[in-house]
């Protein structure tokens, strides 16, 4: 399974409103800035824990921004 962001725009305008440049988001999420811009830009996908600091220094519930994609099962399974 994969966390994504459910929408780039609606994310990078998130950050707007709550006051954050890529730079600040990143050291309040706790993350490096070139992670953080890979998320940001959907180049990347957080792991568990780092979309958990996303959430938190958002302010927003998981829900809110992430979705979980589940994998493909093999067929036969």
């Amino acid at each position: 399974m994969k966390i994504k962001l459910k929408d780039l725009v609606s994310f990078e305008e998130l950050l707007i409103r709550k006051g954050f440049s890529k730079k600040a988001f990143a050291e309040a999420a706790g993350i490096g800035q070139v992670t953080a811009l890979q998320i940001c830009n959907g180049d990347r996908n957080p792991s568990p824990r780092i979309a958990k600091r996303i959430c938190d220094a958002l302010e927003v519930t998981f829900d809110d921004i992430f979705m979980i994609i589940k994998a493909p099962q093999p067929a036969g399974k």
